[in-house]
């Protein structure tokens, strides 16, 4: 880690990340706050229970935020890309431990900002603040409607509504698809929609029988995104 990464503060980030909602202003100031460091495929960003000082704000690729259960099973709780920050909660909550482990899917580059330093700029740039907490309250709000959508909506509808969003944030487009950036194991799909993986593997081999997803060994590409629509809207 600890490795200098160039970078531009009018850079277009994913909309809806923290980046993607600051000034150019407050984007260069927590750009020079931070040290900027790498990680490799092998390097926890955070472990679950290590102490928290800081937080991360991701500049390229993509990390699994997973925590564990008191038998000791590992769920996958979330993905994040460039843009994103991770390990904001320890930071608004002054909890000294984390909460969660993140995992890097590859290599992953970042600013790590120290909790301190943080909250002095957020009082220099108070949208750094402002932002924040609007990505904070997003990830809850997506949590609620996790939660009312496992009462509410078959398998086959939560999956096609995950599929759809992380082709939207970790998606690419070839060959007339969209392959999704992250490999993702069947577990980690039914975690995703809180279902369990023979349920997930049951709707994905349907969605491949109809055309709309073609998969491979932890490579997934999206086919027929409005027939995937459909599917997401109850249809």
């Amino acid at each position: 880690m600890g490795e200098a990464l160039p970078w531009r503060t009018d850079h277009t980030w994913p909309a809806g990340t923290y980046l993607s909602q600051l000034s150019q202003e407050a984007r260069q100031a927590i750009f020079e706050a931070g040290s900027q460091v790498t990680y490799g495929p092998d390097e926890l960003l955070f472990r679950e229970g290590d102490p928290a000082s800081y937080l991360l704000v991701i500049r390229t690729g993509l990390a699994k935020v997973t925590a564990s259960s008191e038998s000791g099973q590992e769920t996958l709780l979330a993905i994040r890309g460039p843009g994103d920050v991770i390990g904001e909660l320890s930071a608004l909550e002054k909890t000294p431990l984390r909460s969660a482990t993140v995992a890097p899917a590859g290599h992953v580059t970042a600013w790590r900002v120290s909790h301190r330093a943080f909250f002095h700029l957020a009082e220099e740039h108070p949208d750094l603040g402002t932002a924040l907490f609007r990505v904070v309250t997003a990830k809850l709000r997506s949590a609620t409607v996790a939660r009312v959508e496992v009462h509410t909506y078959s398998v086959r509808v939560r999956l096609a509504r995950v599929l759809l969003t992380l082709a939207d944030s970790l998606g690419h487009p070839h060959d007339g698809g969209t392959v999704l950036d992250v490999a993702l194991t069947q577990a980690e799909l039914a975690a995703l929609v809180s279902a369990s993986p023979v349920s997930v593997a049951r709707a994905l081999s349907e969605f491949r029988r109809a055309g709309m997803l073609e998969s491979g060994y932890r490579r997934l590409t999206l086919r027929d995104r409005a027939a995937l629509t459909e599917v997401a809207h109850g249809s």
